[in-house]
């Protein structure tokens, strides 16, 4: 009898998932709640290291993977302490990795090579499973439709709808609040830019606490079909005067312009070195956007034969190591592997058991970090 996997949830674990099924001829359907693959923007760079590389190179077609490495970023070369003015408080050298194994990315050139090949189905929101009498799994969407197979796997985020049913009593802690940016990078801005940032990750923060994290996102090359990326500097701001005082509902609905407006200052009244200010102050007011950070408490395991979870749906952490998605990667290849090689049972045991033992450790791992941007 032939398996057909249900994956909720099209982030970069899920598609990853759902490639790796494929390539081991297990049948597979993917839904989301999106209206579209561009409904939302996807956020900026990425770092794919080992973990990561290897879980697309066995889950993706070869000239998909390829792909991937063809469109990477130009690698960082240092990084970066420093303070408020950019005084280094110390800086190292980034070593060089082989290109196919640890690379940058940009999150909209991933995505939409991960979108390549697979019939995704957007406009689903999901609202629940249910066992059906012949001891499969169905999952019913809010629009009144309904999916049959023999396994759902809930890849759909921190606010995931299939661990609020599967696993009621997850905690997720609040870590607090970022705001995420991108300012081009041109000849022009190159004239006037530190540069501390043009060439690696920078991590820089005042007496107050307040962090600032940039680095230079640079395609190594196109592809057609894909978005073209012109450069950028990607950074993050994070605890600002106040930021704790904002409810995390109430800073997703703030806009660009609104943001980048406290961004800006934030960092003139700090006092910060003038090049962190414009780097701010020529940020695309349309691509800042927030972000609330979360880190999972470590859950029991579960007992539905039918269901299972995927990356931040289980195991959301800081990005202080950079290790989520990595770590969201190596999910979808171990289960897909498992799910080509033993009855789905066992399958599903067996990852179950591995994914929460390095899941949580990496959750455990990435609370004592400074933040990085993405």
């Amino acid at each position: 009898m032939r398996t057909h996997v249900l994956i909720i949830g099209a982030g970069v674990g899920g598609l990853c998932l759902a490639h790796g099924l494929r390539r081991a001829g297990i049948e597979v359907s993917v839904f989301d709640r999106d209206a579209s693959a561009d409904f939302r923007g996807q956020g900026w760079r990425l770092t794919v290291k080992e973990t990561g590389s290897r879980a697309l190179r066995a889950c993706l077609p070869p000239h998909l993977f390829d792909r991937c490495v063809e469109t990477s970023l130009e690698p960082a070369t240092r990084l970066v302490v420093a303070d408020h003015r950019l005084n280094p408080r110390f800086a190292n050298p980034v070593p060089p990795y082989p290109r196919d194994q640890v690379f940058g990315v940009n999150r909209l050139t991933l995505r939409e090579i991960l979108l390549s090949d697979l019939d995704v189905r957007f406009g689903k929101t999901f609202t629940g499973y249910r066992t059906t009498e012949d001891g499969g799994i169905r999952a019913v969407f809010a629009d009144g439709s309904q999916a049959d197979g023999d396994l759902l796997v809930g890849a759909d985020g921190v606010a995931s709808a299939v661990r609020g049913q599967l696993v009621p009593d997850a905690e997720i802690e609040d870590l607090g609040r970022m705001i995420y940016g991108r300012t081009p990078l041109t000849e022009r801005t190159l004239d006037w830019l530190p540069g501390v940032f043009t060439d690696g990750f920078n991590i820089t923060s005042d007496p107050a606490g307040t962090s600032f994290g940039a680095v230079a996102c640079r395609a190594r090359g196109g592809h057609p079909g894909l978005t073209p990326v012109p450069d950028y500097l990607a950074w993050s701001l994070r605890g600002w005067p106040g930021a704790s005082t904002i409810a995390a509902d109430e800073f997703r609905r703030w806009d660009g312009e609104r943001l980048r407006g406290l961004a800006l200052d934030t960092l003139r009244r700090a006092g910060w070195h003038p090049g962190a200010v414009q780097v701010v102050a020529e940020a695309e007011t349309e691509a800042t956007f927030p972000v609330n950070l979360h880190s999972a408490r470590p859950v029991r395991p579960w007992h539905e034969p039918g269901v299972t979870l995927l990356g931040d749906a289980v195991h959301a952490m800081s990005p202080g190591q950079g290790e989520g998605a990595n770590t969201a990667l190596r999910d979808a290849a171990l289960l897909a592997e498992l799910l080509a090689t033993l009855p789905p049972l066992e399958a599903k045991a067996r990852y179950e058991k591995e994914m929460l033992e390095y899941g949580f450790a990496a959750v455990a791992a990435s609370r004592t970090r400074p933040l990085f941007t993405r």
